[in-house]
């Protein structure tokens, strides 16, 4: 395959290879430490969940060649193995964090393949965060132009990209050998997005994972000289062609760095282990919630919201009525009933089963969804809701919520970010290693290797 590929594919390895520690301002460099502590916390609270197990079940140790361990278990093992168990342990709650725009991602599905290659690799903590801000920035780019959910792709067709240019940072590839990752990681691995439809399955929060496994072993592949198809995104048979539908696209790729607003700054941490686009609703019924004196008074529920979030979900018979944990956390009736009576939603909500309890079926059952074409037009760059009560004596209550931008970019407070880490990883770790991790991370551009902030997940 020749250096010179496709525009696109250009674009992409030229900007990954732009992407230093020293070229990051505070703001992205700090961003990257918080998503990274952001991950490590959901990682460790989905320790035990049985889709967890299985995937540990999967892993042999290893001790000749690239070797990563396990966060918990610390066994050792190959990189892209790793990549995979420590990605689904990251993904699996649905609580890390997404960048929603033309098309969808969780850029952090990324971090647990980067970790594993900065561990088997022996990389600095500064190399390891230029790896995720290089990660973020190319799907978040992408993100910003590419429907991929709406032509039936699910999220690794963004995640295998930046995992595999971040992945190739950390293994030192030339431009020519980043083009080569970039095609490994790409052409082989498309997901169907019927991941994310009808019932949803354990694959639900571990396709990330497994598009952060392939990206890490794309990279590793290239490094020992393997070649990939050349155009893959622009070829006759590439991905424009093949997978939307003849549509091509200018992904937005900075021209500079200088002033730059980073991806791994703009994507939105999550309160909730709930689909992302469930959260402005979430957050619309606690306010609603504090102006009804009894819950069991609500008599009917209109929620006004925008189609690109809930289009496609109305007709499906699962949205309204889950039976899975899966297809829970995806269900804005049973999001909303939830947080309406119970007050929050956590990872208990689901290990109870709410979602089968007569009470949450009952309200649930109360509920309609009304595509506003005013919040419509105003999505994705603004997210709102409102909902609308009726109670007994035809009573109404109403409120309605807005996200925009700007909310989605703003910095979260350190405590808050450490609140959330101490609150997910509680009964794995012990607060003497929360303390010592939280330190670690927020001091991990000091580290000549990333090997001790693994350590400290062990369990």
């Amino acid at each position: 395959m020749s250096v010179i590929m496709d525009k696109t594919a250009n674009q992409l390895v030229n900007l990954a290879g732009k992407i230093a520690f020293s070229k990051l301002p505070k703001g992205a460099v700090d961003a990257a430490k918080a998503r990274l502590l952001d991950s490590l916390g959901v990682a460790m609270a989905a320790f035990f969940a049985d889709p967890i197990r299985i995937s540990r079940r999967m892993v042999h140790p290893a001790s000749e060649g690239p070797v990563a361990r396990l966060f918990g278990t610390l066994t050792p093992t190959t990189p892209e193995r790793a990549s995979f168990v420590n990605g689904a342990m990251v993904r699996y709650l649905d609580m890390n964090d997404a960048y929603v725009r033309a098309g969808v991602s969780h850029p952090s599905d990324a971090i647990a393949g980067l970790i594993a290659t900065a561990e088997a690799e022996h990389k600095s903590g500064k190399e390891l965060i230029a790896a995720i801000a290089t990660a973020y920035e190319i799907q978040c780019r992408l993100a910003d132009v590419v429907p991929n959910e709406a032509h039936g792709w699910d999220q690794p067709f963004l995640i295998v990209q930046g995992t595999a240019l971040g992945a190739g940072k950390l293994l030192g590839l030339s431009k020519r050998e980043l083009h080569q990752a970039l095609s490994l990681g790409l052409v082989p691995n498309m997901a169907l997005n019927q991941t994310r439809t009808g019932t949803l399955s354990m694959w639900k929060g571990l396709s990330g994972a497994n598009a952060a496994r392939q990206g890490v072993f794309a990279a590793y592949l290239a490094r020992e000289g393997m070649t990939g198809a050349e155009d893959p995104i622009e070829g006759a048979m590439g991905a424009w062609n093949q997978l939307m539908d003849g549509e091509s696209y200018d992904v937005p790729v900075p021209r500079s760095l200088e002033k730059h607003k980073f991806g791994v700054q703009q994507s939105d941490m999550k309160a909730f282990p709930i689909r992302y686009g469930c959260h402005v609703p979430v957050y619309t019924a606690l306010e609603l919630r504090d102006k009804i004196e009894d819950i069991v008074d609500i008599q009917s529920l209109k929620i006004d919201t925008y189609t690109q979030a809930f289009g496609r979900w109305i007709g499906v018979p699962d949205f309204w009525k889950p039976v899975t944990r899966e297809s829970a956390d995806h269900s804005l009736p049973f999001c909303v009933a939830v947080a309406l009576i119970d007050g929050d939603i956590t990872p208990e909500t689901f290990e109870k089963n709410r979602f089968l309890d007569p009470d949450v079926t009952s309200l649930m059952s109360k509920m309609t969804i009304e595509l506003n074409p005013e919040f419509t037009a105003a999505a994705p760059e603004d997210k709102n809701c409102r909902m609308t009560a009726t109670l007994s004596f035809n009573r109404e209550e109403m409120v309605e919520r807005c996200h925009t931008r700007a909310h989605s970019e703003r910095t979260v407070p350190k405590r808050l970010v450490e609140d959330k880490f101490r609150k997910m990883s509680a009964g794995i770790l012990s607060e003497a290693s929360q303390d010592r991790l939280i330190d670690t991370v927020w001091h991990l551009d000091e580290m000549d290797r990333i090997d001790q902030m693994v350590t400290l997940t062990g369990v």
